[in-house]
């Protein structure tokens, strides 16, 4: 047995030779694929492979139908394909994959539909109440909840893997829940791209609360604020994306939000606003003074818009960028009712209020990142519902609005072009709400 040893340790030895030696021949294959929230274009997926990729020969022997101006970003693996922005993209991508490894063995073509547009939500008055549902690129309206009461608080998750909501019995009583969702947003061949499948409804909290206020990021963790019916109930508890659960000790005068990217929350006060991580770092958090509050977050470049109200009742907007003072972008009498951004910081949406006896009169202004006004346009005949979000998709370049006329009862969802300002689309639908969901 001693003399074979040699003999079987070099055996084995050749054996692991043979065996990379053959896996360095084999193709390269792709290895997952994923919707990229976080980007500097209209929408992007990013590619893990099996091994590392010539990044020019992928860009090179790919093709994407319509043929849209892209980038191929990363150095080897995993590889970020990005859709340059300012470009709407109408319908459905697809994407023809090929290219070379780092040895120039080449992979198998394969075909990818993709659909980047967002999916459009609404708190739906139907008969008894209020009901979550979805809207389909088919113009077919799709339920996501039973009907409640009321729904008084919509947040998407920001994955895109699932809806959290707060309903109301309409006696004072709220309870938190989370529709998860499975995305069909990739797929082989175009028929199987479909809406999100409704899954598990989930209870988040045992009790009835007072009050429920939820924020999400885009790695899919909900951050939730509550307040309970007796003195020192009030809880903010981190639900994180694996579903684990984590109490935070942050006190607050108003509702705290999370940062796209993660790690961190806004945190107002009285006298500030205040940027602190999510696991204590030993670091004093970052703060600006003054009343201030969060507008919008700009996620890919990690600049925030805040709304800033000035002790002789006048506002004003403020582009945050990362490591310098804020720069303001609008000071006026008229109030801020939302704001909106996109990635870059570089355009600000801002809809401005004023009253005129009894009528108020709603003013969108878009804005550019050094605060000259680009376009201004009055909404009339309609306005602004108060409490609802501006949103911005880069994916279609549009605004969702949620409207109303002042001698009418009924809430729309509205879509808006956002470069003229100008209005592409009401739905003819009563809602509370609309926001749009990433797929």
């Amino acid at each position: 047995m001693t003399g074979r040893l040699p003999f079987l340790l070099v055996l084995a030895a050749a054996l692991v030779l043979i065996q990379q030696q053959v896996l360095l021949r084999r193709s390269p294959r792709l290895v997952t694929l994923s919707q990229q929230q976080i980007h500097s274009g209209s929408a992007a997926l990013d590619l893990r492979f099996s091994r590392p990729m010539h990044r020019n020969n992928v860009s090179s022997e790919s093709r994407l139908v319509p043929a849209l101006n892209h980038r191929w970003l990363g150095t080897n693996n995993p590889l970020r394909l990005v859709i340059d922005a300012d470009q709407v993209i109408a319908g459905p991508l697809k994407l023809e994959l090929a290219g070379r490894d780092q040895r120039l063995n080449p992979m198998a073509t394969q075909t990818w539909w993709w659909e980047p547009r967002p999916w459009l939500l609404v708190t739906r008055q139907v008969d008894d109440g209020e009901q979550l549902q979805l809207l389909d690129h088919d113009g077919s309206w799709k339920p996501l909840s039973p009907v409640w009461k009321r729904i008084t608080k919509l947040t998407p998750i920001g994955n895109g893997q699932g809806v959290a909501m707060v309903s109301s019995d309409g006696e004072g009583g709220e309870r938190i829940w989370l529709r998860h969702l499975t995305q069909q947003s990739l797929a082989r061949r175009r028929e199987e791209l479909k809406p999100p499948e409704p899954e598990q409804l989930e209870l988040l909290a045992e009790k009835e609360v007072l009050f429920g206020h939820l924020s999400s990021n885009l790695n899919g963790d909900l951050l939730m604020q509550t307040g309970g019916f007796f003195p020192g109930s009030e809880r903010v508890e981190l639900i994180k994306t694996d579903g684990k659960r984590q109490k935070l000790s942050q006190i607050s005068s108003g509702p705290m939000e999370l940062i796209p990217a993660g790690g961190g929350l806004v945190v107002p006060s009285y006298d500030n606003l205040s940027l602190r991580p999510l696991v204590d770092n030993g670091r004093p958090p970052q703060s600006l003074p003054g009343s201030r509050e969060l507008g919008a977050f700009c996620a890919a470049s990690g600049r925030a818009v805040l709304i800033r109200h000035w002790p002789d009742y006048r506002r004003s907007i403020e582009l945050v960028i990362p490591g310098l003072a804020p720069r303001q972008l609008w000071l006026g009498e008229k109030a801020v009712l939302g704001v909106a951004c996109d990635g870059s910081g570089e355009r600000i949406w801002a809809v401005l209020g004023e009253w005129t006896g009894d009528r108020g009169v709603h003013t969108i202004l878009l804005i550019d990142g050094a605060g000259t006004q680009l376009k201004q346009q009055p909404l009339e005949p309609w306005s602004m519902k108060g409490g609802t979000p501006v949103q911005f998709d880069p994916v279609s370049r549009q605004l969702l609005l949620t409207v109303l006329q002042p001698d009418r009862r009924e809430t729309h969802p509205a879509l808006m072009d956002a470069d003229t300002l100008q209005w592409r689309k009401i739905l003819p639908v009563d809602v509370g709400e609309a926001q749009w969901l990433s797929p």
